[in-house]
């Protein structure tokens, strides 16, 4: 029985190991905000939790879609041996099209995050007391 599906270009190991990364990135940018906020720092550079936010995302969305989309862009899948060239011209693109999809949809979901946390960060300015 293969591990890999029609329908996913990366195996169930590459699955879990994308879910978790996403789940990792997504507590890096909420500790980072939290930091962020607390020492006061400008909003410009609160905005720069979208990198670790769209690196969640993107993560996390070719984990539920099983399409990773640098494997897709090199026309190649996963397999427990490495990976291997998609010979059905069809099923490549149809992975190409699909990551692209992946792609976008981290990027939205990303800047929604984003504006997110910066809006609640400004709403509530936490600050580090002042020693005395």
């Amino acid at each position: 029985m293969s591990d890999i599906s029609q329908d996913h270009n990366i195996t169930s190991d590459g699955i879990r190991i994308r879910a978790f990364f996403g789940v990792l990135f997504f507590v890096f940018c909420l500790g980072m905000m939290a930091l962020l906020t607390v020492v006061g720092a400008p909003v410009v550079l609160r905005m720069g939790v979208f990198i670790p936010a769209w690196m969640s995302t993107l993560a996390m969305l070719q984990a539920a879609y099983g399409t990773c989309i640098f494997l897709a862009a090199r026309g190649v899948c996963s397999t427990p041996m490495g990976t291997q060239p998609i010979e059905d011209d069809d099923r490549r693109k149809y992975f190409v099209r699909r990551s692209g999809r992946v792609h976008m949809q981290a990027l939205g979901l990303a800047l929604l995050i984003t504006l997110t946390l910066v809006s609640v960060s400004v709403l509530i300015p936490w600050r580090v007391p002042a020693g005395g």
